[in-house]
């Protein structure tokens, strides 16, 4: 199930997070059982808390298929442009397809060539997270008739598809797409609804591996003041907040500071608790939202 970097004593912060999203629910009046609240749940807990992004993102399109049934889904990455077997993708917005099955990152390859021509396009410069049914978007009979219909999808089985482009402020970030046969049917208005949920967190995760590390040598201790006063941290939670944000893993803010590892988990349990988070990715993020 991937390489888990769980941070004990995260349990309420956990909870506090899966309930917002739970009550928003309710309020929709949308009927879950429980095993579809605990796929929601544990897809959640998978954005923020698997380390490796490139292990999240398989984790998460697995966990997904017992949440909303589908044939073939696909994260891309907006990298601007890619190369690949001498095919120029530099019109591109979206590259580095992973997908599940693998079997299908040959399709997505094929839609790269066809970006340009692809009508939906306009939603990847909005430069904010759409989520849409391709047939809220264009009808059947216009669809099958296309290029990008006709070249990548037709020929994999795929007809429906459910997109999500992936954003935060004001940058295209990447993207996440479901599809389906036309033996299948088309997604609903409540798979569409609970994608929607999942949108935020996906934003949040996806900015930070772009950004967070980056800039993070940037931080000083001056420029998370506004995080000390906020969250009325102590000395000691402050110290460890300020290492965090320069990319210290713990055996090296250990060893600075002078703790020992079960110090530091009891330092950033109370960390967590106080800011409202899971997780380093969500630490790192509190920056960012300023």
């Amino acid at each position: 199930m991937g390489d888990y970097k769980i941070h004990y004593g995260t349990n309420i912060v956990l909870l506090y997070l899966f309930f917002v999203d739970v009550i928003v629910v309710c309020c929709y009046n949308v009927a879950m059982d429980k095993n579809l609240i605990g796929v929601l749940n544990n897809i959640i807990f998978q954005i923020y808390n698997i380390d490796d992004f490139e292990i999240m993102k398989r984790e998460v399109l697995n966990s997904l298929r017992y949440f909303i049934p589908y044939k073939c889904a696909s994260f891309l990455m907006a990298n601007g442009s890619s190369n690949f077997d001498g095919n120029n993708y530099a019109n591109s917005l979206l590259s580095e397809p992973v997908c599940n099955p693998e079997k299908y990152v040959e399709m997505e390859k094929k839609y790269m060539l066809f970006e340009e021509r692809d009508f939906s396009s306009w939603i990847l410069h909005q430069n904010e997270s759409v989520t849409l049914r391709i047939t809220d978007a264009i009808t059947d009979e216009e669809r099958i008739k296309t290029e990008v219909y006709k070249n990548c999808f037709e020929p994999f089985g795929l007809h429906y598809s459910l997109d999500m482009t992936i954003a935060s402020r004001g940058q295209l970030l990447g993207d996440l797409t479901l599809y389906r046969g036309k033996e299948d049917g088309d997604f609903t208005s409540d798979e569409v609804w609970f994608m929607r949920l999942l949108s935020r967190h996906l934003n949040a995760r996806f900015y930070v591996n772009k950004y967070g590390h980056l800039s993070v040598q940037k931080v000083g201790i001056g420029q998370i003041g506004h995080l000390i006063e906020q969250y009325k941290l102590t000395k000691r939670e402050a110290e460890i907040l300020y290492k965090i944000m320069q990319g210290c893993k713990n055996d090296e803010i250990c060893e600075q500071l002078y703790f020992t590892q079960n110090t530091l988990k009891k330092h950033l349990h109370n960390l967590y608790q106080k800011t409202g988070v899971s997780s380093r990715v969500q630490l790192l993020a509190l920056e960012k939202e300023r």
